[in-house]
């Protein structure tokens, strides 16, 4: 297929409510804080990662976002949770309920994030917990995932 999935399946239902799959990643700095990424769609803070393609599995889709969103080459290390019972809406108007497949990652090699910015992302910083109660995260799942994470405490059936 060499078109991507969204646009596909967008072409056939509009913007209709679907479900889309994601896999998302932490990276934490030594000090335990979070990589997020101010994305480029909402101009809010998120996790890195993003929508899975056909035949592709979600540690596929995990590294190729996480690396198409920061430059970072990333081993995943385990599967933290899989989010499911979430609605999220675009601005163009497409809305999704969404299954989001989270993993703890780490870094394949060192990486400088300083300058890295592209269509989808704007701005890559970390965050501690404390810090991100003063950002607006992109959605109620990503806060979630972020709230489970820092707990260190996985609800199963969210």
């Amino acid at each position: 297929m060499t078109q991507d999935y969204i646009s596909y399946i967008r072409s056939k239902v509009g913007h209709d409510k679907i479900f889309l799959t994601f896999a998302a990643g932490i990276l934490t700095d030594n000090c335990g804080a979070i990589l997020l990424q101010k994305r480029g769609d909402k101009g809010t803070w998120g996790l890195l990662g993003g929508c899975m393609e056909l035949g592709e599995s979600s540690v596929d889709t995990l590294i190729r976002e996480f690396k198409e969103e920061s430059g970072i080459a990333i081993i995943p290390k385990r599967l933290l949770n899989v989010y499911t019972n979430f609605e999220d809406s675009y601005p163009n108007g497409d809305v999704a309920q969404t299954v989001g497949i989270v993993y703890e990652v780490e870094a394949k090699e060192p990486y400088d994030i300083s300058t890295f910015s592209n269509q989808e992302t704007l701005e890559l910083r970390f965050f501690t917990q404390e810090e991100t109660k003063q950002i607006t995260i992109v959605n109620t799942q990503h806060q979630l995932i972020l709230d489970e994470y820092f707990a260190q405490i996985f609800q199963l059936g969210n």
